[in-house]
């Protein structure tokens, strides 16, 4: 089987069991999250996403950033990119069904955290997104000065063994894992 077969059929696996599981705690989410921001270096700027969708709901994270002093930038899908707008401005539903940003756009570095949705994630790292490789050609195209944390925001269930995450060569690792419950350090090869 091909990574990308893997990939699918992990992604049909873990959205099957997301429409069949409970809803992660937003507030608990949010809580853990700030804490574990508040004590990284670097700047009071983080990326975040709106939520869509069987994903963590991230409505309160981001009030929490905000509240915390955090500029938030979110995502916004420009062809094949990502361009990155404060948040706390308009939104527009794109043609995806996400609820994205609709002011300016603003430069993504520096920053102190890349908060980044994902499908599944291994303890090793390895993220499984949704398949376009938006987040992974952004990581891919920071300088490593100036590289921030990356952290996968999910569900406590869609936390996987080692090894158990397929990637290829565009695939970028993450530095650690966000859930309700707990922050866990990436053991990235």
């Amino acid at each position: 089987m091909s990574s990308a077969e893997a990939k699918q059929m992990l992604r049909s696996l873990v959205r099957a069991a997301r429409r069949q599981g409970s809803a992660a705690d937003q507030e608990s989410l949010a809580s853990t999250c700030l804490t574990f921001v508040d004590n990284l270096p670097g700047p009071k700027r983080v990326t975040c996403y709106a939520s869509y969708g069987s994903e963590p709901g991230t409505g309160p994270l981001l009030d929490a950033l905000a509240a915390g002093g955090y500029e938030v930038l979110l995502p916004r899908v420009v062809g094949d990119d990502l361009e990155w707008v404060p948040a706390g401005g308009d939104t527009v539903v794109s043609s995806m069904g996400i609820a994205e940003p609709a002011g300016a756009a603003a430069s993504l570095l520096p920053l102190r955290a890349m908060l980044v949705p994902a499908l599944a994630v291994g303890i090793d790292g390895a993220r499984l997104g949704k398949g376009g490789g938006y987040y992974d050609r952004v990581i891919a195209g920071l300088p490593a000065e100036q590289r921030p944390m990356v952290i996968a925001v999910v569900r406590d269930e869609d936390v996987m063994p080692v090894a158990t995450v397929p990637v290829d060569a565009r695939d970028c690792p993450v530095d650690a894992i966000l859930t309700p419950t707990r922050v866990i350090p990436c053991s990235s090869p």
